[in-house]
């Protein structure tokens, strides 16, 4: 099955995919480390390690998807 990852290669979010703009569920569990970890508590380890702080604007952006305040215009 095609997929399209609503994050990229090298994101916080998409950190394990491949530089591919588009993969497949069988590449990705053949290929990709991370959905090769069986244990949940690794998986999560791993997912959750050296992970960098967010961007000075993160809030913001997430309080306008949110609804919490207007969009400028």
């Amino acid at each position: 099955m095609e997929v399209l990852p609503g994050a990229y290669a090298g994101s916080v979010c998409g950190r394990a995919l491949s530089g591919k703009p588009w993969s497949t569920v069988g590449f990705e569990k053949r290929y990709n480390k991370a959905l090769q970890i069986e244990d949940e508590g690794a998986f999560v380890a791993h997912m959750t390690s050296e992970i960098p702080p967010a961007p000075p604007e993160a809030a913001h952006v997430r309080d306008i998807n949110a609804g919490r305040v207007p969009v400028a215009g």
